[in-house]
């Protein structure tokens, strides 16, 4: 079947007539955008007046769906309450225990990637939540192409992953709710991509390992000396930006002591209208105490930590004394990399962000024989499978230890053991 035939019925709502081989129409589809993502319906055999008429209902709904439609059936009769985007709106509205950034980013995308399916659906039936409908739509979510940077990319298996948690907890209160609205949750069944289901790792594109020769290149060519102190605190303690910058000086212990840390007890959010408060870090395992290095006790005294100064001073801000935007420590930052490039002290491939000190300094840790257990630890993960999922594949040398174990065992030898944390 091929189009043949396309009319305009309303604005940006086309109708088109779809012909096979031998020039009969056999079905019609109205296709329009709704927050940047094509949606369709189709309507079989001839049926241009139920085609047309649809479409006027999507330009009077300002290009929604209309209510009651459930894609591929038609108009339902729903209970308003029940319709799954009264319902899950209701209970992303409700739901205790987040932050409102978090609510306000799960309702943005609820809007954006699950509505235009299940909008109008009724939360109860295992008809409309099923199986095979989920698996449809992560199908379509695989497909949809999102921008990364200044490319259309398809949507990365992480992103489908979240989605997909997203739906599963709302049905899953429909399951728990008070009487039960579903028996089941048939997210459970969905088999979702993996991150390396295109090839590679999702990490590769989103991570650069810089080796501490090209940190210290990059470091060396950052000119304002507060810059410095800030890479150098990143690089050796592994803290996020959100962490970093809002350390206080109260935050910086014993630095005369023989075991100097840094206390991350908080770090900048940002409320949904896009301004910033200091709140809780960013998981339970984000409260931690991080030693530090005598190098890195340096910089935060050249950073102006001292007894005298007021413990709430925040260490590392812009020229006011205020928050330090990532943005102007970036451009900074940015122009470092540059010419630590152009001296060829940084390999050309390496374009790191502020963020991939984090990384490189888990890199370090893990390459001087660190376990994965500590490196969790000290960068605040919440799981050891995060842990291992980012930097798991740093670890070439466990092969040979396992090969030396395995073989120690096999020759009747005791297996040597040794330190590695």
């Amino acid at each position: 079947m091929v189009y043949v035939s396309e009319r305009k019925s309303a604005r940006g709502v086309y109708v088109y007539e779809r012909k096979n081989t031998r020039g009969e129409v056999t079905s019609h589809q109205v296709k329009w955008r709704l927050a940047g993502e094509w949606q369709t319906e189709k309507f079989e055999g001839t049926d241009a007046q139920g085609a047309q008429l649809f479409a006027d209902a999507v330009r009077e709904n300002g290009g929604r769906w209309p209510a009651g439609w459930v894609r591929g059936e038609g108009f339902i009769s729903v209970p308003p309450e029940m319709r799954f985007a009264a319902y899950a709106l209701r209970r992303l509205e409700l739901r205790t225990g987040i932050e409102e950034r978090y609510r306000a980013a799960a309702i943005k995308e609820l809007r954006r990637y699950i509505l235009p399916t299940f909008g109008e659906c009724d939360i109860r039936s295992s008809e409309h939540f099923n199986s095979d409908t989920i698996a449809a739509w992560v199908l379509k979510m695989q497909r949809t192409k999102v921008r990364r940077g200044r490319e259309m990319r398809p949507m990365s298996p992480k992103t489908v992953r979240n989605l997909h948690g997203l739906l599963a907890s709302i049905l899953g209160d429909a399951v728990r709710a008070e009487p039960p609205l579903r028996e089941r949750n048939p997210c459970a069944l969905t088999r979702l991509p993996r991150a390396d289901d295109h090839g590679i790792e999702e990490q590769d594109e989103d991570m650069t390992f810089c080796t501490p020769q090209e940190v210290e290149a990059i470091i060396g060519r950052l000119t304002r000396p507060a810059d410095r102190h800030l890479a150098v605190v990143a690089y050796g303690t592994g803290l996020r930006w959100g962490e970093i910058s809002a350390l206080a000086v109260r935050h910086v212990l014993d630095l005369d002591g023989a075991k100097p840390r840094v206390q991350v007890a908080r770090a900048w959010k940002r409320h949904p209208d896009a301004t910033y408060y200091l709140g809780a870090p960013k998981s339970k395992a984000s409260r931690r105490f991080v030693r530090i290095s005598p190098s890195v006790v340096r910089a935060f005294r050249d950073a102006g930590v001292s007894p005298d100064r007021p413990a709430s001073d925040l260490i590392f801000t812009n020229d006011h004394g205020e928050r330090l935007p990532h943005s102007s420590f970036y451009e900074r930052w940015r122009k470092a990399v540059k010419e630590a490039q152009e001296a060829g002290e940084l390999a050309s491939h390496k374009a790191p962000t502020p963020h991939d000190l984090r990384h490189s300094h888990a890199a370090a840790l893990i390459s001087a024989g660190h376990g994965l257990p500590y490196v969790q630890r000290r960068l605040g993960h919440e799981s050891i499978d995060t842990t291992n999922r980012v930097y798991g594949h740093l670890l070439p040398e466990a092969d040979d230890d396992a090969m030396a174990t395995v073989e120690s065992v096999l020759a009747g030898r005791r297996p040597v053991l040794r330190a590695v944390g």
